[in-house]
């Protein structure tokens, strides 16, 4: 008697716990990858529109880029550096690009894009987003770029 009313009491605080903390619905990882590219798409026409208001909402308030040259910046100066139309991965062309995504809720995307750099010079960058999706929306939560130095040249 004492095990099955153990066993009942087992059971209903594990069902409680089970609705304690609401969870996004789940959407494949198919669908994510086709969100988080239509959420690059609608960035960059938001640059090139200078939504700024849109643009706070895309990137999250912890966000950080990590440049090629080691200096970071926070979602703010981010959206100063693309407002004024700095060379960004964002912006870049992506002659290779992957995005995987883990959970429907997480996507990582890879790239790869020509940047041209303060010496008027161009180079290859690999470089690497995360985006997670919030209640709202997809947000850019961290940015990374790598330099390729062996790839300076004059041209893209």
């Amino acid at each position: 008697m004492r095990t099955l009313r153990l066993a009942a009491l087992s059971l209903a605080l594990m069902g409680s716990c089970t609705f304690a903390h609401p969870i996004l619905p789940r959407v494949s990882d198919a669908e994510a990858q086709v969100e988080v590219e239509l959420f690059r798409v609608a960035l960059r026409k938001a640059v090139q529109a200078k939504d700024v208001n849109a643009l706070r909402t895309m990137y999250a308030d912890e966000f950080t880029h990590t440049h090629t040259s080691g200096k970071v910046d926070g979602k703010d100066a981010r959206i100063v550096s693309l407002l004024a139309n700095e060379a960004t991965v964002e912006m870049a062309p992506t002659p290779e690009i992957r995005t995987t995504c883990y959970g429907g809720n997480t996507c990582a995307v890879r790239a790869l894009s020509p940047i041209k750099r303060g010496d008027g010079k161009w180079f290859d960058v690999r470089w690497t987003q995360t985006f997670v999706k919030t209640e709202k929306s997809w947000q850019l939560v961290i940015s990374q770029a790598t330099g390729l130095l062996n790839t300076v040249r004059e041209n893209p």
